[in-house]
């Protein structure tokens, strides 16, 4: 049990008091940090800031180079980039280079297109060459001489370890424009990181619950479960 509860004060439940608790929000900005952004998204912090650093793909945010941000839609760029770049297995397209994923990148930006609408614009062939599409029209590309893969590919679900975007588990949620993004208690605004900061300090869940009543105890021993499998998967 913690003997210090020096934090517990009315602001527990907005940010001075999960920061209170050792809560690092970088979401008060409105995105993720490159700890929070790859635990969400499946792929390496490392591999994020290479992206950002070699112009393929830099967070929306804030591009950096210090304190880079990513926002909730960049987390569904980055898992189709990651997923374009490994192999489908028999029947499935090709791998696509890097360099054809940034030089489609580019072009999208070239045409004054925000880099988040590669995830709705890109157009995947079977050589595992990219083309684009906009305003129902092709811009990159020549989809007569490309076999498009018609196979739907659902980013928002689970993708390798990472958890699904907008359900991580049953008793929390994610919306892209409440709490920054943040996971949270379904029906609350208690941020998941928000409980695990508290359970790091050594609250009970008990404990947790007589500061925040409107939170069972299954969800509040969820989000400090749901969190720890994050920081897991950033060890791994």
């Amino acid at each position: 049990m913690c003997q210090d509860k020096s934090v517990v004060n009315d602001g527990v439940a907005g940010p001075d008091g999960w920061r209170a608790a050792g809560v690092r929000f970088e979401s008060d900005r409105g995105a993720y940090d490159a700890r929070r952004a790859a635990a969400l998204s499946g792929v390496p912090s490392s591999t994020l800031h290479y992206w950002a650093r070699e112009g393929i793909y830099e967070p929306s945010i804030a591009p950096g180079p210090r304190d880079r941000l990513w926002s909730w839609n960049d987390l569904l760029v980055l898992r189709l980039i990651d997923w374009l770049r490994q192999p489908k297995g028999p029947g499935g397209p090709e791998r696509t280079d890097t360099r054809e994923i940034k030089r489609a990148l580019v072009e999208l930006r070239n045409l004054g297109q925000d880099q988040i609408e590669f995830y709705w614009a890109v157009k995947l062939g079977l050589d595992g060459k990219l083309f684009l599409t906009t305003s129902g029209r092709t811009v990159r590309g020549i989809p007569g001489r490309q076999a498009a893969w018609a196979d739907a590919l659902n980013l928002v679900e689970p993708y390798r370890a990472a958890p699904d975007l907008l359900q991580p588990r049953p008793l929390l949620q994610i919306i892209p424009g409440k709490l920054h993004g943040e996971p949270h208690i379904v029906d609350t605004r208690i941020p998941s990181a928000a409980l695990y900061g508290f359970h790091t300090q050594g609250y009970s869940v008990d404990e947790i619950r007589s500061m925040f009543p409107e939170a069972m105890p299954k969800a509040i021993a969820e989000a400090i479960s749901f969190e720890e499998s994050l920081i897991r998967r950033r060890a791994a």
